[in-house]
């Protein structure tokens, strides 16, 4: 009986190192919350993965391993959670909750993933090899000088991606002389 239990506890106790893992090492998860009043809320949350320059280079010269990274681990990284339409590289989104992924051409030809609600979108994005080494995936949503435009920016290893976002809810419009909103003209 004793052999049973030592043995027991031997299996558990191995099984536990190695799903064991070093927290240092993993990817963060991060999130950026964009919030506007009247609208909601846009809501990204993804995994930060390391950079592996051997494997990215590799994985350019190999379609085979390059199409089971962006079927596998880059497939889904994160959400996109939007309580209002946005346009991102010139592509409608409309409110919902997406799987967000990225995926990776021969040519260093990045786009972003959203799957959700019966859409599939592959948004490509503008793509740049000159800027310094990150050494984990960074994404982020910011805003520019327009009222209803933001950019998006995924930064890893020299690259850096961006497209331009558009909330609709924001656009510029008319307001009627007592300050509320103009109603949109019929037409005959």
């Amino acid at each position: 009986m004793k052999r049973v239990l030592f043995s027991v506890f031997l299996v558990i106790s191995f099984a536990a190192l190695v799903f064991a893992h070093d927290p240092r090492t993993v990817a963060k998860d991060f999130s950026h919350t964009l919030t506007i009043e009247g609208a909601g809320k846009l809501t990204l949350s993804y995994k930060s993965l390391h950079w592996n320059a051997p494997v990215y280079a590799q994985a350019k010269a190999n379609d085979q391993l390059r199409q089971r990274l962006n079927a596998g681990v880059w497939k889904k990284i994160g959400k996109l959670d939007t309580d209002f339409e946005v346009v991102i590289g010139g592509t409608a989104v409309p409110k919902g909750s997406y799987d967000l992924g990225i995926s990776f051409g021969k040519n260093d030809d990045f786009a972003l993933l959203l799957r959700g609600g019966g859409k599939d979108l592959t948004i490509p994005l503008k793509t740049t090899a000159d800027s310094p080494d990150v050494t984990y995936l960074s994404l982020d949503l910011r805003p520019t000088s327009d009222t209803d435009s933001f950019i998006f920016e995924g930064r890893s290893g020299k690259f850096s991606c961006v497209a331009d976002v558009k909330v609709p809810y924001l656009a510029p419009h008319e307001h009627a002389a007592d300050g509320t909103a103009k109603p949109p003209e019929k037409k005959p």
